[in-house]
């Protein structure tokens, strides 16, 4: 788990959704979108609307998928290599 405890849709928008969308800002012509899984914090109505208010264009990912999740491969290579040391 974070540090911050488990995630939910509020804590989400505030430490997730506010960094992406000054990211967005600041690249407004580029072509990026953000990927999320469907994590019920990300598949909330709340999420979703934040999505759209702070203007992030998105990647949708199949409900379940993992395969296609490469971010997972990753956070499990950083927490083997450099937290659990």
């Amino acid at each position: 788990e974070k540090k911050w405890g488990s995630i939910n849709s509020t804590q989400y928008d505030k430490r997730i959704l506010s960094i992406m969308e000054q990211f967005f800002r600041n690249h407004p012509l580029s072509r990026y979108k953000f990927w999320q899984d469907n994590t019920s914090s990300h598949r909330s109505y709340e999420t979703k609307l934040n999505l759209l208010l702070r203007y992030i264009p998105i990647i949708q990912a199949p409900r379940y998928l993992p395969d296609l999740n490469l971010i997972k491969y990753m956070w499990n290579w950083i927490e083997e290599h450099y937290w659990y040391v």
